[in-house]
């Protein structure tokens, strides 16, 4: 991805390669779109222990992949709000409130 800009009163483009947060997703991606495998979901699940031997590394995928957005996140490169969401970091706050009836009849 490039942030493209039109310089000068020529408009010659400048295009500046954009950092990209990562996903297990887009590793996915990559992997069917390089015709390496179509789906990781088998090798997730791990039905049956068939594939044991790749649990450690899809672990050390997704620990990269949230790494790298959080660390993005944090210096401002990528959209806090959304790397927030996307790696289950949502702040919530507990809000209590108490009503009183009051009986003005006497």
């Amino acid at each position: 991805m490039y942030k493209v800009e039109y310089v000068g009163k020529e408009g010659r483009v400048e295009k500046t390669p954009l950092e990209t947060p990562i996903t297990f997703l887009g590793f996915e991606c990559w992997l069917m779109d390089n015709a390496y495998i179509n789906d990781l979901g088998d090798y997730s699940a791990n039905i049956d222990g068939r594939y044991g031997e790749f649990t450690t590394i899809l672990t050390r995928i997704r620990n990269c992949c949230y790494v790298h957005n959080f660390k993005g996140a944090s210096v401002g490169i990528f959209n806090a709000n959304i790397i927030a969401r996307k790696l289950g970091l949502t702040e919530k706050q507990e809000v209590s409130q108490t009503t009183h009836t009051i009986n003005l009849a006497g």
